[in-house]
C-alpha cells in the first residue's frame, strides 16, 4: 500500500470529499496505528521466488483497545443484551488465483498477496475468516501475515502494491 501524499499544482482546482458512515455497536475501538498501516517488501529476485514460491513473511497486527464486552439493550433501557464472545475479521480486495489471494497491481506480473492469521488459517477476499474469542476484557492484539506468491502467470520484473481492507464483526 502506497500513502497518499497531498500535493496541489499551481492553477488546478480544489474540492471538497464528504464521507459518511454509521456505527452500529462495537465492543472495541481500534488502535489508531492499527488501522492505516504500509508494509514495505524488501526487492525479491525472481529466482528465489520460484524456487521458494512465496517471498518473506511480513507480520502486521490489529490492536483493538479499550474493549468492553458487556452491552446496553437499545431498546430497553437498563437492560443488558448478551455479552459479546468473539470477534471476526473479513479483509477485502480485488482477488486474484481464483479468489485465493489478493491481487497486485503494478508493473510486475506474476505476483499476488496472501494473508494468514497467526494460527495460519488462511484469508480469501471478502470471506469472513474463523470467528476469534476474547481474550483479554481491555485489549486484544490479533496477528497476521501477508507474503508474496506467485499466482501461476508469468513472472515479470516490476513494483507492485495492493490495497487491503478489513472488516470487524463482534459476536
Amino acid at each position: 500500500m502506497v500513502p497518499f501524499n497531498n500535493v496541489v499544482a499551481a492553477g488546478q482546482q480544489s474540492g471538497v470529499v464528504t464521507l459518511g458512515g454509521e456505527i452500529l455497536d462495537a465492543a472495541c475501538a481500534m488502535d489508531t496505528s492499527s488501522a492505516y498501516q504500509v508494509i514495505e517488501m524488501d526487492p525479491m529476485p525472481i529466482g528465489r521466488l520460484i524456487r521458494l514460491g512465496e517471498g518473506d513473511p511480513h507480520s502486521f497486527t490489529l490492536r483493538l483497545i479499550n474493549c468492553s464486552l458487556t452491552r446496553n439493550d437499545p431498546d430497553r433501557p437498563g437492560e443488558k443484551l448478551p455479552d459479546w464472545q468473539h470477534i471476526r475479521v473479513t479483509f477485502d480486495g480485488v482477488s486474484d488465483r481464483q479468489g485465493l489471494s489478493f491481487a497486485a497491481n503494478g508493473s510486475s506480473q506474476g505476483v499476488a498477496f496472501y494473508i494468514t492469521d497467526a494460527e495460519g488459517r488462511e484469508s480469501f477476499p471478502g470471506v469472513p475468516m474463523t470467528m476469534i474469542p476474547f481474550s483479554s476484557v481491555r485489549d486484544q492484539v490479533l496477528h497476521y501475515t501477508l507474503k508474496l506468491v506467485g499466482n501461476n502467470q508469468p513472472l515479470s520484473v516490476g513494483s507492485h502494491r495492493a490495497a487491503v481492507r478489513f472488516r470487524l464483526e463482534y459476536y
